[in-house]
């Protein structure tokens, strides 16, 4: 039997006032893989991120089909969606992310249930635990705290852990480290790959960081409005003549 894709995305086209953002975007994500999303800064990679997870702002016109869980969503706004269609999402800013006024706790149960912000024992025993996968060394300190009290690479690693707590089966991580510094980049990074394949559900992950594209299972690379790159990432970087890939080959270790 042949799986379907949890994402499936269809000569997708995003259309401003002023100028096409990109056209014909086409790829497919399946379960436990990972898919790198590169291309030169104001491409629109954020945009497509926006379009999969439905807050696209509207003045931005969609064309195309965007299939999630076979579910057609180009047209639908996540709060018209149901849960099957809504995927999670890291945001770059953690800080403007998270709630300042909540607690680390309040804010991780109302992600696993969705509508309390207490942790009973048993719920306590999974989020400690996930803390701990995390890179947690205190996992129940951290529970009490608040975002403000906590380091950049904490926060982001709580938004991993809402993302991973919630039903959702594609996580959309849009540049989630792009305020850390390079080794805590590397290890937000890593997290979020690692825990995406075993937890055998999808990832998309917004990057312009080489290295982190090379360790997901596919790369797509958006230049000049277009793709100019799909498939296995060393392969599809270096088979392809578009001198934004030429640069990036020429990078590859």
């Amino acid at each position: 039997m042949i799986s379907q894709p949890v994402l499936s995305v269809n000569n997708l086209s995003l259309t401003d006032s002023e100028r096409t953002l990109f056209k014909d975007i086409s790829f497919e994500l399946f379960q436990g893989e990972v898919l790198a999303i590169m291309g030169p800064s104001g491409i629109g990679k954020s945009m497509l991120s926006k379009a999969v997870a439905g807050f696209l702002p509207l003045d931005i016109w969609v064309d195309g089909s965007i299939q999630l869980n076979s579910s057609e969503v180009a047209q639908t706004a996540m709060l018209q969606r149901s849960q099957s269609q809504r995927p999670a999402v890291i945001f770059q800013d953690a800080l403007k992310a998270l709630n300042p006024l909540a607690s680390v706790e309040q804010q991780l149960c109302l992600a696993l249930t969705g509508n309390k912000t207490r942790l009973s024992s048993a719920n306590r025993e999974t989020v400690t635990t996930l803390l701990s996968q995390l890179g947690f060394a205190d996992p129940k300190a951290a529970l009490a705290q608040h975002p403000s009290q906590l380091s950049g690479g904490q926060r982001q690693r709580i938004c991993i852990a809402i993302a991973l707590l919630g039903s959702a089966n594609l996580i959309i991580a849009d540049e989630p480290t792009s305020a850390l510094d390079p080794i805590t980049e590397a290890e937000i990074l890593e997290l979020f790959r690692s825990s995406v394949q075993q937890r055998n559900i999808s990832g998309l992950l917004i990057t312009h960081d080489l290295s982190a594209a090379l360790a997901c299972d596919k790369v797509l690379v958006i230049a000049d409005n277009t793709m100019v790159a799909y498939g296995a990432p060393w392969q599809a970087i270096q088979q392809s003549s578009h001198p934004f890939c030429q640069q990036l080959a020429q990078l590859l270790p």
